[in-house]
């Protein structure tokens, strides 16, 4: 019972997630279309509705994300607002103080990547899970595949001022980083590496025959 009703919360997350995404955008052509610039050209109209609907949608998903974090601690089975008894106690000094926050930091960048992770992996099972990702105090993260592989996220603000998660695929034999939009894609991507490997092992493995 327990897991169905995780599920169905997962279900209705997304589904809020998806109509804040679809009323953004509506509002956003509706406000861009009904104050259009008089002195703006007529040919570029529907470009400046475009971008408000776009800007919209946006805005309202990001509002949306605030209020969605709780049921989406509660559909990955985590509390719905931690509280780590651990680090409650006030501190003595401006160091430990120091030291709190950039814990806190930490966390709190690891869970950011795994709440938002839904936007790329659905299934839930995987990068959802914020144990497996790594925070740092500049508020970026990582989550270790394999060995010479990482997927590593942060946050851009976009040409409206809303931030948008990033995940980008890190490997040791190639510098480049793979921007990443959904899991299948970072499969495909580590599936391709797998002859490179299994060639470079042989080449410095010598046979036993």
């Amino acid at each position: 019972m327990n897991t169905f009703i995780r599920r169905t919360a997962a279900a209705l997350t997304d589904a809020a997630d998806a109509v804040s995404l679809v009323a953004g955008a509506a509002t956003g052509a509706w406000a861009g279309y009904t104050y259009v610039p008089a002195n703006l050209d007529t040919a570029l109209h529907l470009p400046f509705t475009g971008a408000a609907a776009l800007a919209g949608a946006f805005a309202v998903n990001a509002a949306a994300d605030l209020i969605l974090t709780p049921a989406r601690h509660f559909a990955q089975g985590l509390p719905a607002y931690a509280y780590d008894q651990e680090h409650a106690a006030v501190p003595g000094d401006l160091d430990e103080a120091l030291g709190q926050v950039a814990t806190a930091t930490e966390d709190d960048a690891a869970r950011r990547a795994a709440q938002a992770a839904y936007r790329i992996d659905l299934s839930k099972s995987l990068l959802s899970n914020a144990d497996r990702w790594r925070g740092y105090t500049n508020g970026e993260a990582t989550f270790y595949l394999a060995p010479g592989a990482v997927l590593h996220h942060h946050r851009l603000e976009d040409q409206y001022g809303v931030l948008q998660h990033h995940y980008l695929l890190l490997t040791a034999e190639d510098p480049t980083p793979v921007p990443i939009t959904n899991v299948a894609q970072l499969h495909e991507d580590l599936a391709s590496r797998l002859p490179e490997t299994a060639g470079a092992v042989n080449a410095v493995v010598p046979s036993a025959v």
